[in-house]
């Protein structure tokens, strides 16, 4: 692009539509359940594996939003205003865990 005007025009379309992406694809992703794991039977092996961790984000936001814009415009449904949800603070601040390993390998480096 030469013309810098339009240039700005453009990276502020950029700007406006990756917001608006991306507070979609929060709002979505806050009305997400935490876990399915209550609708299965007490013998089903997602049951037997899964640990008290929070359930990881397998898409992000950004693509979140993307899919249910893209998805509520062919459907007719018209468009759709995204808000951002805020996270409560913490109660306690966290303390980051040491790792074992990394501990493990810089004694087994020193008594080398």
């Amino acid at each position: 692009m030469v013309d810098p005007e339009r240039a700005e025009r453009f990276w502020l379309a950029i700007a406006v539509a990756t917001l608006w992406a991306v507070s979609v694809g929060g709002e979505v992703d806050a009305t997400l359940p935490a876990s399915s794991l209550e609708a299965l039977p007490q013998t089903h092996v997602a049951r037997r594996t899964a640990t008290s961790r929070s359930r990881p984000r397998m898409l992000s936001c950004f693509a979140r939003g993307i899919l249910t814009i893209v998805g509520m415009l062919i459907r007719g449904d018209g468009l759709v205003l995204g808000r951002f949800i805020p996270q409560p603070w913490p109660t306690r601040p966290s303390v980051p865990k040491k790792k074992k390993a990394k501990i493990k390998a810089h004694v087994a480096q020193e008594a080398a």
